[in-house]
């Protein structure tokens, strides 16, 4: 297995900065358009008196109604919005960056007892890249999805939900089709026996009752390693 060059959570850091340029260019467009309105008047009015026109003229004619402000205003809050809708955006894609940088120290052992390992693995077909790629002194593959979210990870057998106090969640992605679908395109892609898919989650605890929900392994961070020893 040839080794990638990208770091874990480099993909998603990269994404976070361009969410951030994103936020910023939000914010500044914001800034820009609550002066516009004000410097639009002083402007006309200069270039009117250099057409030889009386300042009074000018003035009376650059008057306009308070609506035209309201414009300018409901615009910069609608930018002042987008800049922190990317902003947002921008500090979940480093939460998720830090999932796989603390799963990336977990499995840190696993390299020096001969396992190989891969981070953000590009597959194309429209299913991004897998997180980690991990292949074991046998020639064992596995297709991890690092999953960044909190609170306590349960199952009814046949799809994951997160608890948080009382509340029980579905989660916004069904992860472990996803990642069953990049287990079998890597192993197509790599010509593997079998690549065998793992979700793993970084800050959530994941109930003791699971092993496995549709032939998908689900294990939290402290438990990986264990887990990909135990698998060989």
């Amino acid at each position: 297995m040839k080794s990638s060059s990208r770091k874990a959570g480099q993909n998603i850091r990269d994404l976070a900065l361009k969410r951030r340029v994103k936020a910023v260019i939000s914010f500044g467009s914001a800034g820009f358009l609550l002066l516009l309105p004000f410097m639009l008047p002083h402007l006309f009015g200069t270039l009117l008196a250099e057409l030889s026109f009386r300042s009074a003229q000018a003035s009376r004619r650059l008057e306009v109604p308070p609506v035209f402000y309201l414009m300018f205003v409901m615009a910069s809050l609608g930018a002042i919005a987008n800049g922190l809708y990317w902003w947002r955006r921008a500090n979940h894609a480093d939460q998720g960056a830090k999932g796989e940088e603390d799963i990336a120290l977990a499995l840190a052992g696993l390299t020096a007892a001969g396992w190989q390992i891969e981070y953000n693995v590009r597959l194309g077909q429209g299913l991004g890249d897998v997180d980690v790629v991990c292949r074991s002194p046998r020639h064992n593959a596995y297709a991890i999805d690092v999953k960044s979210h909190r609170g306590r990870v349960v199952t009814d057998g046949q799809q994951l939900y997160r608890v948080m106090g009382q509340q029980k969640y579905a989660f916004e992605k069904d992860f472990l089709k996803q990642v069953k679908r990049q287990a079998l395109v890597l192993k197509q892609q790599r010509d593997w026996r079998f690549v065998t898919p793992i979700v793993a989650f970084s800050q959530a605890h994941v109930a003791a009752s699971i092993s496995q929900v549709q032939h998908v392994y689900v294990v939290e961070k402290a438990r990986l390693p264990a887990l990909l020893k135990q698998l060989g």
